[in-house]
C-alpha cells in the first residue's frame, strides 16, 4: 500500500512539473513570437526597435511610460521607432527574451534594448540607466533618443 501511495505522489509531482514546463514554454513562445513580429514591422518600416522591459508594479516603469506619452517624445517614438513593451512580472516572466537580448534587466527596470531594423543590438541599458526614471526629465530621455 505504501508503495502505491509513493508511486501516486511521484506521478502527481511529475504531472505538475510537466504542466508547469509546458506553460512556461508557451509563454516563452508567445513573447518570442511578438518580438519576431515587432522586429519584422521595424524592418518593413525601416525603423529601429525599442524593447522596453518593465512591470506594472514598478514606479520607474510608470514614470517612463508617462515621459514616453509626452507629445514631443511620443511623436519621435511614433515616427522613428517601433516600441515593444515586455512585462517581466516579478523578474519571473518573459525571461527568454531577456536572455536573448543579453540580460538588460540585470541592474533594474525599466530596461531598454534598441535594435537596428535588421535586428542587431545597437545599445542596451544593462547598467540600469533608466532604473531611476522617476528622477529623469523629458530632456534626458530626448537626449537619449536623439543619440540613437
Amino acid at each position: 500500500m505504501e508503495r502505491r501511495f509513493l508511486f501516486f505522489l511521484s506521478s502527481l509531482f511529475l504531472s505538475f512539473s510537466l504542466i508547469s514546463l509546458t506553460h512556461c514554454s508557451k509563454q516563452s513562445d508567445i513573447i518570442l513570437s511578438q518580438y519576431d513580429g515587432s522586429l519584422s514591422q521595424a524592418n518593413q518600416l525601416n525603423r529601429k526597435l525599442i524593447v522596453v522591459f518593465g512591470a506594472d508594479w514598478c514606479p520607474d516603469c510608470r514614470a517612463l511610460d508617462a515621459i514616453f506619452s509626452e507629445p514631443e517624445i511620443k511623436s519621435i517614438l511614433e515616427t522613428q521607432f517601433v516600441v515593444m513593451k515586455v512585462d517581466v512580472g516579478q523578474f519571473d516572466k518573459n525571461l527568454s527574451l531577456n536572455q536573448r537580448l543579453g540580460d538588460p534587466i540585470q541592474n533594474g527596470i525599466p530596461a531598454l534594448v534598441v535594435l537596428s531594423p535588421s535586428g542587431e543590438i545597437i545599445t542596451s541599458t544593462k547598467g540600469g540607466e533608466f532604473s531611476n526614471a522617476r528622477k529623469m526629465t523629458k530632456e534626458q530621455v530626448l537626449e537619449y533618443l536623439y543619440k540613437l
